[in-house]
């Protein structure tokens, strides 16, 4: 570019000297008419000499462009081989030998991906036929492209029919066809269907892409039959389960309603006549001269002990229905006043009741304060009758809230215990681990205390060892 440009300048100024050298040359010398005669000779040397100089001035100019057209084609070839060489460096495709070999590289990779394409397939087939469910594909002229070995041991092989005619065996496709639904709504479902053998599966189907595009339907079905029957079963014994509920549910609804009567019936008409036996027994001691400790008297003394105790009993069976026939309209109620009340009745038959009994600051519970009246007392009168007889009873009654929220209440004393492998026996009717001679009562007592608190959703429960004592916990759901 830059001799290019020189060069140019330098024809510029060669022309303006000619021409200069012209104008001086034909203006002040041939053309001058200083000396001159003969004007006519006179222009035709002047014209002569114009000619002479347009030749003499026209070979360079000539020379000169076509030096510069050679200079500008020459460096346009010059560019074109630079960008060229440019290229074929940065593209590496100086040769048809390179273009040769990156084909050749090409067709390398390919075979290669191809090769590892095939590899991964023939391990997805393989693992789909490990399978323990039964899998295939379906298109939608309801051939099946594929299915593995599940599939072909227990409907056959899919070149040997279509697919209705494999699973359902059905000359023509079932109306309305659930699977095809996919189709259309391109979602996942799963239902359970029972084949033509009897067996049952789990199927769930899903819309699947071929390679070229198309859409298959992708099916997995996996055989429940047993935990299908055991399922049956279940529900066949639950369903037995059920109606012997309800069967012993009629059953205890005619029990309590036995009871019920019982209790009206144990009210009136069984302690009418103990009253009478009592008072007809004080009558004849009172008409009869009857000897103190003679023979009569112990026998009057025998009847009025029986008419007592089963007058005692009658009470006790009386409660134990009541508590067995209330129904739950439970209300707030304050331990401490209960306690208080039971060490204080306590009192005339045990007078050092109150000195005996510790008790922590008790919580308020919801329950019927009647029944929380009788499971303290019997509890604290049985811990103060079976104290040791050469040791003053220890009783304390504490309390705490476990982990799940209720109320543990220990009643614990330091009596004569018992075997804790009676510590189910205790809490029947009329069980009792003494005779009648070492300890009064009727053997009802516990089983009353059992029943309150079950009526109120909580648990009873005892510890003991003998001569050391006995703690018996009751769990009592929080005050809401």
């Amino acid at each position: 570019m830059k001799k290019y440009f020189l060069l140019q300048i330098f024809y510029v100024f060669l022309m303006i000297a000619l021409m200069s050298l012209l104008w001086e040359f034909v203006v002040e010398g041939f053309l001058s008419l200083d000396g001159h005669e003969d004007f006519s000779n006179k222009i035709e040397d002047v014209w002569a000499t114009i000619v002479i100089a347009c030749l003499a001035l026209a070979y360079p100019t000539y020379k000169g462009l076509s030096i510069i057209r050679n200079w500008k084609e020459l460096e346009k070839t010059l560019i074109n081989q630079e960008m060229q060489s440019d290229n074929i460096e940065n593209k590496k495709l100086a040769s048809p030998d390179s273009i040769n070999i990156i084909l050749m590289d090409e067709l390398h990779r390919r075979k290669k991906a191809a090769e590892i394409i095939k590899n991964e397939r023939h391990k997805f087939f393989n693992m789909l036929d490990q399978l323990p469910i039964c899998f295939h594909l379906q298109a939608d002229d309801y051939t099946v492209p594929f299915a593995n070995k599940m599939f072909k041991r227990r409907f056959g092989s899919p070149d040997t029919g279509l697919c209705h005619q494999l699973m359902h065996n059905r000359s023509k496709p079932c109306e309305p066809c659930s699977t095809f639904r996919i189709f259309d709504s391109h979602e996942t479902e799963s239902n359970v269907w029972t084949s033509q053998d009897g067996k049952t599966y789990l199927t769930v189907v899903t819309p699947f892409e071929d390679v070229d595009g198309s859409i298959l339907i992708m099916e997995m079905a996996i055989d429940i039959t047993s935990e299908q029957k055991a399922k049956n079963d279940l529900e066949h014994v639950l369903a037995e389960q059920e109606e012997h509920i309800k069967q012993r549910t009629l059953e205890l609804e005619r029990s309590n309603n036995a009871l019920k009567e019982f209790s009206t019936f144990a009210a009136h008409d069984l302690k009418e006549p103990l009253r009478k036996i009592l008072v007809f027994s004080g009558r004849i001691q009172e008409v009869i001269d009857v000897e103190p400790g003679g023979i009569a008297q112990q026998y009057l003394d025998g009847m009025g002990r029986s008419a007592e105790r089963m007058n005692s009993l009658i009470d006790d069976l009386l409660k134990l229905s009541q508590v067995a026939s209330q129904g739950t309209n439970f209300r707030k109620v304050d331990l401490n006043k209960v306690v208080a009340e039971v060490i204080e009745d306590l009192e005339p038959n045990y007078p050092d009741s109150r000195k005996n009994i510790s008790v922590q600051s008790l919580p308020k519970v919801d329950a019927d304060k009647t029944q929380m009246y009788q499971l303290f007392k019997n509890l604290l009168s049985n811990s103060l009758k079976y104290a040791k007889t050469d040791e003053p009873p220890r009783i304390s009654i504490e309390v705490e809230i476990n982990s799940d929220g209720h109320h543990l209440i220990a009643i614990r004393d330091n009596g004569i215990g018992f075997d804790e492998i009676y510590k189910e026996k205790i809490f029947k009717p009329f069980e009792r681990l003494h005779g009648r001679s070492q300890y009064s009562g009727t053997g009802i007592g516990l089983a009353i205390c059992k029943k309150v608190v079950e009526s109120h959703n909580g648990e009873l429960d005892v510890e003991s060892q003998m001569n050391v004592g006995s703690t018996f916990t009751i769990r009592l759901p929080k005050s809401s």
